[in-house]
């Protein structure tokens, strides 16, 4: 296993990212749990990559913050061109947007590739607006006990992208910090919804090991002051 820089990582990632994998499906479905009806609101996806994932939010305004632009240019090369988003560069630390813009923010399995997470999680909650909602997912503690790595494969390697484990009670402080309120948590864990990913791929083996370890934490929080 070859271990490279996240935003090279990345950059080779690209082609195939969009691809939907057990990890992707369980985090979506635990980010839609977490946030609020997009209808009418301003939605900002910090550290967005592809773009996938606001194409069919249906928030009034969807922006996307992504530092890696062969991610974004990946997606459209997939999907099309995006429609009603704006994606601009960018890094979670420093968001190039206004304070107090945004109803619901998200980060999307970002920040297990920052040693810190404080400042990042300050630039979330500028970002967001009194009353905003504010969810964050990340790789599970539990998985990378477990073994389990933040990679890909690349022709017959296999890259593996710098990670670094926080755990919710990390999350939950940092965010404290910065001014947000915790309010829900989801820990996915390997199960029948995503067995079909292994029978595709013929890893039923893999899956009979992994059922039942959570391998998605995603957290939710509320901006009130």
């Amino acid at each position: 296993m070859t271990m490279v820089a996240v935003t090279e990582g990345y950059r080779m990632w690209a082609p195939t990212y969009s691809e939907e994998t057990a990890i992707s499906s369980l985090e979506n479905d635990a980010v839609k749990a977490l946030t609020p009806t997009l209808a009418g609101r301003r939605l900002l996806d910090a550290g967005c990559g592809t773009g996938r994932r606001l194409r069919s939010a249906g928030a009034a305004i969807a922006i996307g913050v992504e530092p890696v632009p062969e991610m974004v240019a990946a997606g459209v090369a997939v999907d099309g061109p995006l429609t009603d988003v704006e994606i601009v560069t960018g890094d979670v630390r420093h968001i190039p947007m206004p304070s107090r813009a945004f109803d619901v923010v998200w980060c999307r399995l970002v920040l297990g590739h920052l040693p810190s997470i404080g400042e990042a999680y300050a630039e979330l909650a500028r970002v967001a607006d009194y009353g905003a909602t504010v969810v964050v997912s990340d790789f599970h503690a539990a998985a990378v006990e477990a073994g389990h790595r933040r990679s890909f494969r690349a022709g017959a390697k296999v890259i593996e992208l710098e990670h670094y484990v926080h755990r919710a009670e990390d999350h939950i402080e940092a965010a404290s910090v910065a001014g947000l309120v915790f309010r829900d948590m989801r820990e996915s864990a390997i199960g029948p919804d995503v067995r079909s990913f292994y029978e595709r791929a013929g890893k039923i083996g893999e899956y009979a090991r992994h059922a039942g370890l959570p391998v998605v934490l995603t957290l939710s929080f509320r901006r009130e002051r």
